[in-house]
């Protein structure tokens, strides 16, 4: 099955093309340019490299978040459009699931954490199943920065894009992996696409929709003057 992954959950991002199994390309995208502008070329010049038109992808995967709310915007309009233009199954595929599933095969626990301002966090916690699979335990949730930090114990290891401005305080903690898998990559939200797809965990172009979490702070302030808080 021919898969195109689209990951623009951060200020980079990246788009990969997969057969089955078989990574044929995966390219970064232009984090000094808004996806708005390089998706769609990024993807026609992929599609180009390996002789492959979007009507010829069967599969599309793209990161659902939680993220970046114009990055995401950008990336699930772009699944929803090629969705309805090809006629492809469609997968959501959440950001964290992704970057677990990137992270080194003899780790057993792991904690993805990605900034979500106001010196918060979005915590996500992973454990591996007796079959090997990562489990989500429990629901990933928002904490504050300073008090999961001091939560933190020598044994857990911990990842994900949130970790970059405080990799110092957690590597005096714990297990900070390499920056080689903090950021989700096109590739791993292909992989996780295709085994949601084969579980049946596919979606419409109509029903698509991102994992934001939680509003914005501009939603929040206007739903506060509205009255609706």
């Amino acid at each position: 099955m021919l898969t195109l992954a689209l990951e623009t959950s951060g200020f980079g991002g990246s788009l990969a093309l997969l057969n089955g199994p078989e990574l044929l390309g995966e390219c970064k995208l232009d984090s000094q340019r808004r996806h708005a502008q390089t998706l769609v070329p990024e993807i026609q010049r992929l599609l180009r490299e390996h002789g492959k038109r979007a009507a010829d992808c069967r599969l599309l995967a793209v990161s659902c978040g939680p993220g970046s709310f114009t990055g995401l915007r950008v990336g699930i309009t772009c699944a929803k459009t090629l969705g309805y233009a090809t006629g492809a199954e469609i997968v959501a595929v959440p950001t964290f699931e992704a970057i677990v599933a990137g992270c080194p095969h003899e780790l057993s626990t792991v904690q993805v954490i990605l900034n979500a301002q106001r010196e918060e966090l979005f915590i996500g916690r992973y454990e591996r199943d007796a079959n090997g699979a990562w489990q989500e335990s429990p629901k990933l949730r928002i904490e504050r920065a300073d008090q999961w930090l001091e939560s933190l114990r020598a044994d857990d290891h911990v990842t994900g894009p949130g970790i970059e401005p405080i990799v110092d305080q957690v590597a005096s903690r714990c297990h900070a992996l390499a920056a080689e898998f903090w950021q989700p990559q096109a590739s791993w939200i292909g992989r996780v696409g295709q085994r949601m797809a084969q579980a049946g965990r596919t979606t419409t172009c109509w029903d698509l929709e991102p994992y934001y979490v939680r509003k914005s702070a501009a939603e929040e302030k206007w739903d506060a003057r509205a009255g609706l808080a």
